[in-house]
């Protein structure tokens, strides 16, 4: 090749060549597309409601690069005032995150799951030729999260008012309650005031708050199914959670298993809990039955005993129905240390039993509260798994993502990233991006409620529709079905407005 050219010329270096070259022809052909779009519309409108204005010049952020455009913007009345729009972008639905495209929101949902806000800018911008900054996104997850949060507060409202329900149908559901804290931003206090030192005041002493969020999950499925030879997987997981309080978690678990599944067929909901405070005290329905998780269990008596004869007994006492026996056993080998006068040990024996009596409606598995027997569990094993794999969707979840590194988080931040997370591992993120979701709870909405009465109501002005049909009117061929399929059904009061 240097017969050719002084320029050393490798694969690499064509590759990348004609990979720009491909994604400037792609630009080119979109702004080709957006303009005859803008200009149908421009021709096919409503003439009396929207009026042409000005151009106004902005740029896309998509996978293919920044595109600069300029669209058209209209005017138009609604209850008498005069507002402005872009037609061609509530046509092409382009305002719910700024000026990216779905798929930029997509790729980061896909990278900040494992990296970094500064990381995923820097990847996103190497495999885009775009240019997108940790703050841009870091606000794609804010605003998606927060889109995420007021999805679930209505569904939460609809089904406390019996609006929607679950179609699935299913004996029993098992939640796993788990959590764990990451660390808080430090919050600047008097900022830009002059600070003053406080002599011969003592302080006083109280509880000692620790400086976390800690982040609350649910794991919600029905049992176990087989994924591979001796190898299985949960059956139809999903995971919720919040950096807010436990009853919090608890509205969103009840909405989430009601909206799911048929409530009058379930028999029992199963919560396993490592015996924190909240993960017990939200059992409260007449369905509910609380466990503690048993690898705490063998854990806390591992951690405590050291006597091989007792520490086999107790860890075999806990799987049977007479679990509650392990309390006779802790007493005998607290007489025994007392007795030998080991008093760090006892010390630790003492904090078991506390843990085990502030958990002991916990204590006995949860077969065993439904009726079966120590000789039955192996022909129900299936039906009524073993439980305790909140450790490792919650290390999944949020433990390697938010904890591992030295990241300090805020309340909003924790969180909306937390329902990043758990919707892309529940395979709903797509849904929620591309408004799929909102959509189908209209949909049964409309499917379950009737349309109300008419009733006569005075009002100042009358309020003006712009369906698809009255836009798209007089297209023809492909056009007329593109934008009709683009364009859905929508009222004025639902479109962006500009004052």
């Amino acid at each position: 090749m240097n017969m050719l050219s002084n320029e050393k010329i490798n694969f690499k270096s064509l590759e990348e060549n004609t990979f720009k070259e491909m994604m400037k022809l792609g630009r080119e052909i979109i702004q080709d597309e957006l303009r005859m779009l803008d200009k149908l519309i421009l021709d096919y409108r409503d003439k009396e409601m929207f009026v042409p204005k000005d151009f106004q010049e902005t740029t896309l952020k998509t996978k293919l690069g920044e595109i600069p455009i300029a669209r058209r913007r209209y005017k138009m009345v609604v209850n008498g005032k005069t507002k402005c729009i872009y037609l061609l972008d509530e046509l092409l639905e382009i305002n719910n995150f700024g000026l990216y495209s779905v798929g930029i929101v997509e790729m980061v949902t896909r990278e900040i799951t494992k990296k970094s806000y500064r990381e995923t800018a820097k990847t996103i911008s190497e495999d885009t030729d775009n240019t997108i900054s940790h703050t841009a996104v870091r606000n794609i997850v804010l605003k998606l999260g927060a889109k995420i949060k007021k999805l679930e507060e209505e569904k939460i409202k609809l089904y406390e008012e019996g609006k929607i329900e679950g179609s699935k149908e299913a004996e029993y559901i098992f939640c796993e309650h788990d959590g764990i804290y990451i660390k808080k931003q430090k919050t600047k206090k008097h900022k830009g005031k002059k600070k003053f030192k406080v002599k011969h005041f003592k302080k006083k002493k109280g509880k000692k708050k620790k400086n976390g969020i800690e982040l609350k999950i649910a794991v919600i499925h029905e049992g176990k199914e087989p994924r591979y030879t001796n190898d299985y997987k949960l059956k139809n997981k999903i995971i919720v959670g919040t950096a807010s309080k436990a009853k919090d978690l608890k509205k969103i678990e009840d909405a989430t298993i009601g909206t799911t599944y048929k409530e009058h067929v379930i028999k029992k909901v199963v919560i396993n809990g490592d015996g924190a405070d909240w993960t017990g005290s939200i059992v409260e329905g007449a369905k509910e039955l609380f466990q503690l998780d048993m690898a705490h269990i063998q854990k806390k008596i591992y951690m405590a005993v050291s006597d091989e004869e007792y520490l086999k007994k107790m860890q075999e006492i806990v799987y049977t129905e007479q679990a509650k026996d392990i309390f006779s056993l802790i007493y005998n080998y607290k007489v025994e240390l007392e007795t030998d006068n080991k008093i760090a040990e006892l010390e630790k024996v003492k904090e078991l039993e506390e843990y085990l009596r502030n958990n002991e409606n916990g204590l006995q598995r949860y077969q065993y509260k439904l009726g079966y027997k120590e000789e039955q569990l192996d022909e129900v094993k299936e039906e009524l798994p073993s439980l305790g794999t909140e450790e490792s969707q919650m290390y999944c979840t949020c433990r390697d993502r938010m904890k591992k590194n030295r990241t300090s988080w805020s309340v909003t931040g924790a969180e909306s990233l937390l329902k990043v997370i758990m919707n892309k591992m529940n395979g709903t993120i797509t849904e929620i991006i591309t408004n799929k979701a909102e959509k189908k709870i209209k949909e049964e909405l409309a499917s379950r409620i009737p349309e109300p009465k008419a009733v006569k109501k005075k009002k100042e002005n009358k309020i003006i529709y712009a369906g698809r049909y009255e836009i798209a009117n007089n297209f023809t061929g492909r056009a007329k079905q593109h934008v009709l399929d683009l364009l859905r059904d929508k009222k004025c009061s639902e479109l962006m407005l500009i004052n």
